[in-house]
């Protein structure tokens, strides 16, 4: 079964990234494409297994990989057992070329065995904002350009961090899976078995922020996603993110973004 979006284009090709199409394949079949396509693709496998093949190489697709084509490239994939699942997108822009290059994607992109962080939120999000033929176009490209961010922490921040800095990708992992409360110096410096001055020299170098920046970050990000995806009140979610201080939240998500909560709910609505 085929559950696919494809946008009726119109004013949204005036904007940097819009999304061309999305959609759920259950089961993927096999695609063949000699020329490529003429947008750019990311895939995710939801169940199953898969193969990709694409510039001589052969990528097995697990549950929880996701592949990057950029376009004009050759490729085909196709399953490997009747029961592979894929949520896939496609998307274009006068800026989408020249933005996926200064991120690091290249012509292609194959990662396994790695959390896949909120890709899945953003992913079910898009697919919802699609449906809306009269304000969905903006939506979707504001939330195309974070699911692009949120890929490239996925598909490269992450991959090279594990192999230049373990320390830095111990207490990344560790501060996502624990950012919903207090945080302290030391338990990072305990988590990556160095001191404390050599953990914060290292986490900055590696990320170009300092632990509690990175805290910050996180928190706030976990609340935009909440804010346009929930009902939630903006105290509930203040509280939900890690914040005891409502109006503290209040001001530091305005730093950040320069809006309020309620602000940047209302423009993504």
């Amino acid at each position: 079964m085929l559950n696919a979006v494809y946008p009726v284009l119109g004013k949204q090709t005036e904007l940097p990234l819009y999304l061309s199409g999305i959609g759920v394949c259950d089961p993927e079949y096999r695609v063949l494409r000699e020329g490529g396509l003429v947008s750019h693709q990311f895939l995710i496998t939801s169940r199953g297994e898969g193969e990709l093949f694409v510039g001589g190489k052969r990528f097995i697709l697990k549950e929880n990989s996701i592949f990057y084509l950029a376009p004009a490239v050759p490729h085909e994939y196709r399953p490997l057992n009747g029961d592979w699942v894929t949520n896939w997108l496609v998307f274009r822009g006068d800026y989408a070329d020249e933005l996926m290059k200064k991120m690091g994607f290249d012509e292609y992109l194959v990662i396994n065995d790695k959390p896949l962080d909120r890709l899945p939120s953003l992913f079910s999000l898009l697919m919802s904002a699609a449906k809306d033929p009269v304000s969905g176009g903006e939506r979707c490209s504001v939330l195309l350009y974070e699911f692009v961010l949120c890929a490239r922490g996925v598909m490269l921040l992450s991959a090279n961090n594990s192999g230049k800095c373990a320390i830095a990708d111990k207490a990344i992992s560790f501060i996502d899976e624990n950012f919903t409360r207090d945080i302290t110096l030391d338990e990072l410096s305990s988590v990556t078995g160095v001191s404390a001055q050599h953990f914060c020299r290292v986490f900055r170098a590696a990320t170009g922020m300092r632990p509690v920046e990175y805290i910050s970050n996180k928190r706030i990000s976990e609340a935009k996603l909440k804010l346009i995806s929930t009902d939630k009140s903006i105290s509930e979610i203040a509280a939900s993110v890690g914040f005891n201080d409502q109006n503290y939240f209040g001001v530091l998500f305005r730093r950040l973004t320069g809006l309020t909560p309620t602000q940047y709910r209302r423009q993504r609505m």
